[in-house]
């Protein structure tokens, strides 16, 4: 005799899919309340935490404005489902670092191999501490980058310093008295290898932006370098640069 089957349970994630179907189909317009919790536990059958967590995750999809006290709003049926970062000069190119989450993920002690050695382009052979690093916009939403952040050996401290700073390079100038007076940056778009493709849960080979920041000291020390990847559709840079008259 066949054992009658169990009503599958609804997670949150399917609930927050069939809400921005509901918001595509225009059944809630920009501006409107939204259904309170208790109107969607009716609805889906489910608890309410189950409920604030699909609320959640339409708010940092960009859908929804919440208030503590007050109805959801519908922000937009539309949102840019991508992290900005507004630049309007070159002091500003890692600012998205004081105004994100991150979490470390990995501290290891490493010696450049061959193919390393490329992409960081320093000497293999070389030791550097390496740093894993997740970063989203308020710690709970999509990582929209993994960092792999290396550190010349003879600034190793820093790490007990992070957390209060999230800038690596300015822990090093505080610590140890030091001027980071050149910074060179190279971007380039790629395919997401295995490793990163597990720590931003996209598929492998799919497209991103890698990023290599390089941090000099003002006597030529290479002391820093950053290795950021940013998946497709998560992260934008916005320029706006002002033009020099007679240029």
């Amino acid at each position: 005799m066949k054992q009658p089957r169990k009503p599958r349970t609804i997670g949150y994630r399917q609930i927050a899919a069939a809400l921005i179907g509901d918001i595509q189909a225009g059944a809630v317009t920009p501006g409107a309340a939204f259904p309170t919790e208790m109107q969607l536990v009716a609805r889906f059958g489910v608890g309410r935490n189950t409920v604030r967590e699909a609320l959640r995750e339409l708010q940092e999809q960009g859908y929804l404005r919440r208030r503590r006290g007050a109805r959801s709003i519908l922000a937009t049926e539309k949102p840019d489902h991508a992290f900005v970062n507004s630049v309007r000069s070159a002091g500003e190119l890692l600012d998205y670092a004081r105004t994100t989450k991150l979490s470390l993920l990995t501290t290891e002690t490493i010696r450049a191999d061959p193919a390393l050695g490329i992409l960081l382009d320093v000497e293999a052979g070389t030791e550097w501490l390496r740093l894993g690093l997740l970063r989203s916009r308020d710690g709970h939403s999509a990582p929209f980058c993994y960092s792999e952040v290396y550190i010349a050996p003879a600034y190793g401290d820093v790490v007990d310093h992070f957390g209060s700073e999230s800038e690596l390079f300015s822990i090093i100038e505080r610590l140890h008295g030091i001027v980071v007076s050149r910074i060179e940056q190279e971007i380039e778009a790629t395919a997401v290898d295995a490793n990163i493709a597990s720590r931003l849960n996209v598929r492998v080979g799919s497209a991103c932006l890698r990023v290599r920041t390089k941090f000099f000291s003002s006597s030529d020390e290479l002391i820093e370098i950053g290795v950021v990847h940013f998946p497709a559709g998560r992260y934008k840079v916005r320029l706006s640069l002002d033009r020099k008259s007679g240029a």
